[in-house]
């Protein structure tokens, strides 16, 4: 079974809403009501529902939209201090506006409070998984735009149980944003974020953005953008922190490196055309050390049209992410009868197009700031964690999201921030990497 249908099915199990069990901790209250979360498990009933948390079926049906039956993984609140009055709750939209109203709570000090805005795409998910009776079909189907949220969310939950096991008083709070600015804004809009500690999420610059223009000030929460390069608002807003290192900052890591290591080296910059701009602010980094950089504007990128720019030796710094040019680039480079010392920026490491055996024959470096290391008892840790929980290997960005929680709730230093002039805090830390026997390790 793959990770993503492993996780998948865990994470319907515990829950999107609520990932700890049921402790005092998932009570709510709201409209002089107190409830207790329940999430309906397979082969559940009304009835069986009632009797574990000894209230009656009529209460849980008032208090909830439930239509012809229940359905797996379904979301309920069940009234642990029932008043008599019939209670004033209009439950509209279970996949928006109980998580409004799970947050709303009076905050606890105490309590570090954490929501994760996601785009989990619940909805999408459960009406794919509402036909399935035998739960064992469940990890053969899932909606493809889950996977980013879920293998970050479980990078969270293995964060948490780290955590709690040093003391730490956690509260998750999570959010489906349904990749929709109209979600985003109702979440943002209403009182469920206020009590917010940290905020992990939206994914994506624009709905990010949504958060900052309420939040991005209030230096007293920390906003985290974990995977976005835009740097926007983080520039604007000082309660931003950005995990991924902007191209300035990636650019700065390589000159540093090439200064110290070819700086009696020839350096050509190859761009592909509308793109001069990157090539000439590395020109400018160069020039304050005093050190000339050759720009040039690639269109055609065979080896016959490329070849008349090289020299018997030279450092190649490749500014783009766009897949094609840079796999053709690659490949021109690795047919030129030349030495050359290949430098390139972090989304390659992404890039399931480019040739490792290239990579390793040009050695090809790029910042990475997600790194990993096997020598690392940090990663050590957090691969034997992972494997024993899940009886797998780790997926995409579940590194990245354990990474993020240890590093802002324990004294576990991972990033490096700078804090920028009017702005938030941008990572600095994004190491040199590259490939040796297929595989990635840190620049020595």
């Amino acid at each position: 079974m793959g990770i993503i249908r492993k996780i998948l099915v865990i994470f319907l199990l515990l829950s999107v809403f609520v990932l700890s069990a049921q402790t005092a901790t998932d009570t709510v209250s709201f409209d002089d009501e107190i409830y207790v979360k329940h999430i309906v498990n397979a082969g559940e009933s009304l009835k069986s529902i009632a009797t574990l948390h000894k209230v009656k079926t009529a209460d849980i049906i008032d208090n909830n939209e439930i239509d012809k039956r229940l359905y797996y993984n379904q979301l309920l609140y069940i009234p642990i201090f029932y008043n008599k009055q019939e209670s004033k709750s209009n439950f509209s939209d279970l996949s928006i506006q109980k998580q409004i109203e799970n947050s709303i709570e009076i905050k606890d000090t105490s309590v570090l409070n954490i929501a994760l805005l996601m785009p989990y795409f619940l909805v999408k998910n459960d009406t794919m998984f509402n036909d399935f009776e035998d739960i064992t079909e469940i990890p053969n189907i899932y909606y493809k735009g889950s996977e980013v949220a879920l293998s970050f969310h479980v990078g969270v939950e293995l964060a948490l149980d780290s955590l709690r096991k040093q003391g730490k008083n956690i509260c998750l709070h999570t959010f489906d944003t349904n990749k929709d600015t109209l979600k985003i804004h109702q979440i943002v809009n209403s009182k469920a974020l206020e009590n917010m500690d940290i905020i992990i999420g939206p994914l994506y610059a624009n709905n990010f953005r949504i958060l900052c223009e309420k939040y991005g000030d209030d230096t007293t929460k920390i906003l985290i953008s974990p995977l976005s390069k835009n740097t926007k608002n983080v520039k604007k807003y000082k309660a931003v922190y950005q995990l991924s290192p902007s191209f300035q900052v990636q650019t700065n890591i390589i000159k540093e490196y090439v200064l110290k290591h070819h700086n009696q080296d020839r350096i050509i910059v190859l761009n592909e055309k509308g793109y001069e701009g990157k090539s000439a602010y590395i020109k400018y980094l160069f020039k304050q050390h005093e050190k000339e950089v050759e720009t040039f504007t690639v269109e055609y990128t065979k080896v016959d049209s490329i070849r008349k720019l090289f020299s018997e030796k030279q450092v190649v710094i490749i500014p783009s992410e766009n897949k094609g040019f840079v796999s053709k680039m690659l490949g021109a480079v690795g047919g030129m009868d030349s030495t050359s010392f290949v430098f390139g920026l972090y989304d390659w490491k992404k890039y399931d197009n480019l040739d490792i055996h290239n990579l390793m024959f040009l050695d090809v470096k790029f910042p990475n700031p997600y790194s990993f290391s096997k020598y690392s008892n940090h990663d050590i840790y957090f691969v034997k964690l992972f494997e024993k929980k899940y009886n797998t290997n780790q997926a995409k960005y579940t590194h990245i999201a354990y990474n993020t929680l240890m590093h802002f709730c324990s004294d576990f230093s991972l990033f490096r921030f700078k804090s920028l002039k009017e702005g938030g805090k941008m990572n600095t830390y994004a190491p040199l990497y590259h490939y040796i026997d297929y595989e990635l390790v840190p620049v020595k």
